[in-house]
């Protein structure tokens, strides 16, 4: 690779302020909070919405409409809930035996000849430069050894184990085929598989990476990897591990690893790259010289944080229709964090292709998914792609967690012997109003989250029901698109009966995060919901790593209500780790709940653990003290020149790049 890492500036003087002006009004006094044992029976209920006139207004004259909301009549059936709320936590231990079966998995193939194809009708074979502007690319870390966070960077020039396919299937990239047991995973690996500077990428290699991550990264002058990695490989034993054959590998687990997979393998939020361990092995200053991965790119400008320039590997070993030598010579990528300048690239058509554009601007452009979705409708000079469910939005009142965990002694440890930190019960806020599990439901059912939907966010979210998902395993449908329903006078109802019918004042709490749009908008939403049943609310915004980090490892800083929101996970399982004490994004919890996603760590089973998925989501969403709020889209935006972008349905960022063909 011949280096010549420079930078390039941007300067952009666009700016574009989305603004959705809520009035907010102040509270009244508060009544002490009772401890209650209460069943709620709810047979049947009509629901109403009550016509709504918003008025949202798009400064610098990009938009400037009044949305109207026809009333619609809907029926909720709801179950019985009984809730009972104890003083002193009680630890319940939860027994079962389950018998982990092998789960041969073969990766599913697809048809991608509705696209266009390179070298085919009229398609070049070969184009030159192809630009894109995005929010974010996620961290700026290209050694996979060592990376701090999640990045989205790592696709394009090292290895993944597996692939996702656009259509939503694992399929084969570096691994052609893979089996899984109770005892490990077993690898056969593509012959083909090479690295830039010739190397075999053999099973050994895949050997090396694994090591090195895990257990020897000292060796070669590596700090020890971040909780990112190091999750995937603490599952690894690495005495179990074994080179079967240069194309074949058995990569033991500490037991069944049943999400290992996904993970690994190359789905939703996959965290984990293997890199060259020539390269690797020379150190990391070194190995930035010349990383010589194994993807479809080499790096040839870097500029971190702000543009990276990649050209196409002209001997790219890789050949199946989902994934082969890209059509485009040269990628530029540039991080464009201001949505008007972002949206401005487009339009002006200096990028090609604009991560997340802004809802607003989105809703006047023709929709891809209306004709065939990831297809050029032809009809204009741009037009756009959603990737649905991207990221979760809920509601968290953390006080009555917090007030459980407070009664627990120091020094304890969950049953994977991690360290459950403790953290004192919060001054000053012994008798708080959201102690009261009816003053939780009344502020949740105070909220018009379909109005939302419809209005500030323009149509492009979904109302959510489930802390999983839409379209992950063990998502149930008939929970995720079931919200709670919006009832404001059963609100005012239940703060009076709980002592608050004056109402009284609250601090909520939130960060801003790329590719999550909407938040800023049910902020001020919510505002204006919760004063109409006399509750004042102000919100305190906050660095987006400085939110994440108010819920590591039991923490739960933010009091007294937040707004957590996370990245998409194709499996509902790694999602269920959240609600341990110990997690590293920690959501509210009892022991039963954090018992029962144990067991579902330990099963390999499909059914047991779409059941097991099912009840601790059911036992979280009974606490009462978290409301999901909404399933997040994210808007790509492409020019005429863009013919397709085969890529998933569901997706926590952008992929399939190296897919996209274009005109000349």
């Amino acid at each position: 690779m011949s280096n010549h890492w420079t930078s390039s500036k941007i300067l952009i003087s666009v700016s574009l302020v989305l603004l959705l002006s809520v009035i907010v009004a102040c509270g009244g006094t508060a009544a002490e909070p009772q401890i209650i044992e209460k069943e709620v029976i709810v047979e049947k209920e009509v629901i109403k919405e009550v016509p709504v006139e918003k008025q949202v207004v798009v400064r610098e004259e990009v938009i400037r409409e009044v949305i109207k909301e026809v009333p619609v009549e809907k029926e909720v059936v709801r179950e019985i809930v009984k809730e009972i709320i104890k003083e002193v936590p009680i630890e319940i231990v939860v027994e079962r035996m389950v018998v982990p079966t092998a789960q041969p998995a073969r990766p599913k193939a697809g048809s991608l000849e509705a696209y266009p194809q390179a070298g085919k009708n009229g398609v070049p074979e070969s184009v030159g430069k192809f630009t894109m502007a995005t929010d974010s690319w996620g961290g700026s870390d290209l050694n996979p050894w060592q990376l701090a966070g999640t990045t989205f960077l790592q696709d394009l020039f090292n290895l993944g184990i597996m692939r996702q396919h656009p259509n939503g299937d694992i399929a084969a990239y570096w691994a052609e085929t893979f089996e899984q047991t109770e005892k490990g995973i077993t690898f056969k690996l593509n012959p083909k598989a090479k690295f830039q500077d010739g190397s075999p990428a053999d099973a050994q290699a895949l050997y090396d990476n694994f090591i090195g991550i895990g257990w020897d990264y000292a060796k070669y002058g590596y700090d020890k990897p971040s909780w990112t990695s190091g999750r995937t490989i603490s599952n690894v034993d690495p005495e179990g591990m074994k080179v079967i054959s240069p194309t074949e590998i058995f990569v033991a687990t500490k037991g069944p690893k049943p999400i290992f997979m996904w993970e690994l393998g190359g789905n939703g939020y996959h965290g984990w790259w293997a890199g060259n361990p020539a390269t690797l092995h020379k150190g990391p200053e070194e190995y930035l010289k010349d990383p010589a991965g194994g993807g479809p790119f080499i790096i040839a400008e870097w500029d971190p944080g702000v543009r990276i320039v990649f050209d196409r590997w002209e001997d790219f070993w890789a050949d199946y229709a989902w994934y082969h030598k890209p059509q485009y010579e040269t990628f530029e990528m540039l991080t464009v964090p201001d949505h008007a300048a972002r949206y401005a690239l487009l339009k002006s058509k200096q990028a090609d292709f604009v991560y997340n554009v802004p809802w607003p601007v989105a809703k006047g452009i023709v929709r891809s998914e209306d004709s065939d979705r990831g297809i050029n409708p032809g009809k204009g000079d741009l037009w756009t792609q959603t990737y649905m469910a991207n990221g979760m939005l809920v509601l968290d009142f953390n006080l009555p967690y917090r007030l459980r965990q407070s009664k627990y002694p120091e020094g304890r440890v969950d049953k994977l012997g991690v360290k459950i930190n403790h953290f004192p019960y919060p001054k000053g806020f012994e008798k708080d109003p959201t102690l009261d599990s009816r003053v939780r439901q009344a502020l949740n059912l105070a909220i018009d989250k379909r109005a939302i939907s419809k209005g500030p966010h323009f149509g492009m979210s979904f109302p959510i029901g489930s802390i999983w998902h839409a379209g992950s395993f063990g998502a149930r449908e008939n929970v995720v698109f079931n919200p709670s329903p919006f009832d404001p006078e059963m609100a005012k109802r239940l703060l009076a009966e709980a002592g608050y019918s004056d109402g009284f004042e609250i601090t909520g709490h939130f960060g801003q995060f790329a590719g999550r749009p909407g938040i800023p908008e049910i902020v001020d939403a919510v505002s204006s919901y919760w004063k109409d049943i006399g509750v004042k609310v102000t919100w305190e915004e906050h660095d987006p790593s400085d939110f994440v980090n108010g819920f590591r490892f039991n923490r739960l800083k933010w009091t007294q209500v937040s707004m957590r929101t996370w990245g998409r996970q194709d499996h509902s399982g790694r999602e269920a780790v959240l609600y341990r004490p110990a997690s590293g994004y920690t959501g509210v919890t009892v022991p039963e709940i954090a018992d029962l996603t144990f067991v579902l760590q330990r099963t390999t089973d499909n059914d047991e653990q779409l059941r097991l998925i099912a009840e601790i989501e059911d036992k979280v969403l009974a606490l009462n003290e978290t409301f999901p709020l909404y399933g997040m889209t994210l808007v790509m935006g492409y020019t005429d020149r863009v013919l397709a972008h085969p890529t998933v349905r569901f997706s926590p960022h952008f992929k399939h790049l190296d897919l996209i063909t274009l005109r000349d």
